[in-house]
């Protein structure tokens, strides 16, 4: 699928729950091919409320080239990404090409 189809989603233990899995339906639903990137291929990460949500993508295997938009959740799970280079990479990348980004704010 093109990158002007695919949306990211990042993925983590303790993400908030419903910031992820809200926006992954959602974009499945109007038709955009939806990527869970988490540290991990396959691994299954808890959210706050213990929802499991599994990567599909691992941080290592896409770049924002592959991207037409990320959605970064909140909850914890931004604490540990922004601690990661390659997650701020991915983000950074995402930003200087002018694709959408969306956040939760605190």
């Amino acid at each position: 699928m093109s990158a002007s189809k695919k949306v990211g989603i990042l993925v983590e233990f303790n993400v908030e729950d419903a910031e992820f899995v809200y926006p992954y339906y959602r974009f499945k639903e109007a038709g955009y091919a939806v990527v869970a990137i988490g540290p991990v291929k396959d691994n299954v990460y808890k959210g706050k409320h213990g929802y499991p949500m599994k990567a599909e993508v691992s941080i290592d295997d896409i770049k924002a080239e592959d991207l037409s938009a990320l959605i970064i959740p909140g909850g914890w799970a931004p604490d540990y990404w922004r601690r990661d280079k390659r997650f701020l990479d991915l983000v950074t990348g995402v930003y200087q090409l002018g694709k959408s980004l969306a956040g939760s704010s605190p």
